[in-house]
């Protein structure tokens, strides 16, 4: 009986998120209104974006270049992260409205940023799995969808490797010291990856819990090294990310 009242729960959310991407279509059409500040600008829109927007965009990616991490910072089997901006004003809203909002588009301005990225001899692009329960109410998996524009723009080979094993607790709704044990053992490999360079493709890069998780599957897996290219990373703010204080912002005013 319990089973069967999730199941009915995840279709009625599904539905809801279904007919809320309509209504937002009506009223923000992708083209002709801003993926940033839905304004309706005066001039052609680049990649979705207003002239502002779009300089704004360059304006993080600049604060982001000036932000490398350490190699003492990175997670076990993670050779280097790389985001193409802080996660923050527009990166911040291009992340949500394809997320969230289910507006492929919006993936567009930032898998062109993450080709900045640098990389050595990296080989192939792995996304980063999402859960099951997710990719259903969200149809698909952002990570997926970075990672093969990227792959294309490259001419990289993608493979979705990983997969998610249950259905783990949001990562957003979590504190630092919860995350990295919340996802222990949720993913694994589906193949080989014997002496293989990856780069692993996410969203967004807060506290490397999920892409520490990614690793481990592959270094059993075989691959040699292992990197990462995100759109976004969160900032710190006194040891909590801001990804975690935006999220537990937002569930707060939908609890009212």
């Amino acid at each position: 009986m319990e089973k069967r009242a999730d199941n009915i729960k995840s279709r009625l959310i599904a539905w809801l998120g279904r007919v809320d991407g309509l209504l937002l279509n009506l009223l923000f059409p992708e083209g002709v209104t801003c993926l940033c500040c839905n304004r309706a600008p005066k001039e052609n829109l680049e990649d979705g974006l207003c002239e502002a927007c779009v300089q704004a965009l360059d304006a993080l990616a600049a604060q982001q270049e000036v932000r490398r991490m350490k190699h003492a910072d990175l997670p076990e089997n993670i050779a280097f992260v790389c985001a193409a901006f802080p996660y923050r004003d527009q990166a911040r809203t291009l992340v949500r409205t394809l997320k969230f909002k289910r507006m492929k588009s919006a993936a567009v301005p930032l898998w062109r940023a993450m080709l900045l990225l640098p990389s050595g001899d990296e080989e192939v692009l792995v996304p980063v799995p999402t859960t099951k329960k997710r990719l259903k109410e969200r149809g698909f998996n952002q990570a997926a969808l970075l990672a093969h524009a990227l792959g294309d723009a490259l001419g990289m080979p993608v493979e979705e490797a990983l997969e998610r094993v249950g259905e783990q607790e949001a990562q957003a709704s979590l504190p630092v010291d919860q995350r990295k044990e919340n996802l222990r053992g949720c993913m694994r490999c589906t193949c080989s990856m014997e002496g293989k360079r990856v780069i692993l493709v996410d969203d967004v890069y807060t506290t490397g819990a999920t892409v520490g998780e990614a690793a481990r599957a592959l270094r059993e897996a075989g691959a040699k090294r292992i990197g990462v290219f995100a759109a976004a990373q969160a900032l710190e703010d006194g040891g909590r990310p801001e990804f975690m204080r935006i999220h537990a912002k937002t569930t707060r005013n939908d609890r009212g």
